[in-house]
């Protein structure tokens, strides 16, 4: 009997300790490649049964004053086609880190469109807490999540241009708001119209 609850400690142990050493795969893309970027990723498919379930954690750097209209137009996109290929079992969380720090959307199905739309729209509104370091806490998610029956990906969306422009416009004065505006929206129907033949050839794909 000593000799059977010894085995099984051992046992237990070892499960423990190589449960903690499964690594979590680190990959990082511009906001500006993020769709051919969430193609290839959702294109690696698997004809294995014994294929397991991907959980994507999205990390989106974002300055404090959330993102602009115009990187959310690029993020929906991607966020679609991921959606679209993905597998039914995968999974997927947002979290923003540089200015802002925090969980926008927690692990949520692959498919549920809506609410992964909804978190990249009202990122900030969308989080409970507010952490120091979103780098950390999307590791921390990672790692509580990868197991014998999980990958776990931490898929690291760079938008230095954002962070860029934002550091300028708090240090210049504003006379042109209004103007400035109208060009604002003309900018993200330009980006929408630039996008569509992407994402056409992108689904004939």
């Amino acid at each position: 009997m000593k000799n059977v609850l010894l085995t099984t400690a051992v046992l237990f142990f070892c499960h423990v300790n190589f449960g903690q050493e499964i690594p979590v795969v680190t990959q990082s893309v511009t906001l500006k490649n993020l769709i051919p970027f969430a193609v290839n990723i959702s294109a690696v498919k698997d004809d294995s049964s014994k294929q397991l379930p991907k959980h994507l954690i999205l990390l989106i750097q974002t300055p404090t004053s959330g993102l602009d209209t115009e990187s959310k137009v690029i993020l929906k996109q991607s966020f679609k086609l991921l959606s679209d290929r993905l597998s039914v079992n995968d999974s997927l969380s947002i979290v923003t880190y540089a200015g802002l720090n925090g969980i926008a959307l927690k692990k949520s199905h692959s498919k549920n469109i809506k609410a992964i739309l909804y978190a990249v729209e009202h990122l900030q509104s969308n989080m409970k807490e507010f952490h120091n370091d979103g780098i950390e806490l999307a590791y921390k998610l990672a790692e509580q999540d990868a197991s014998d029956h999980t990958t776990s990906s931490v898929v690291m969306i760079r938008n230095p241009e954002t962070l860029a422009s934002t550091a300028v416009s708090n240090v210049v004065s504003k006379p042109n708001d209004l103007a400035n505006e109208s060009k604002k929206k003309n900018t993200v129907l330009l980006t929408a119209i630039t996008l569509i033949p992407q994402i056409i050839s992108v689904i004939k794909d």
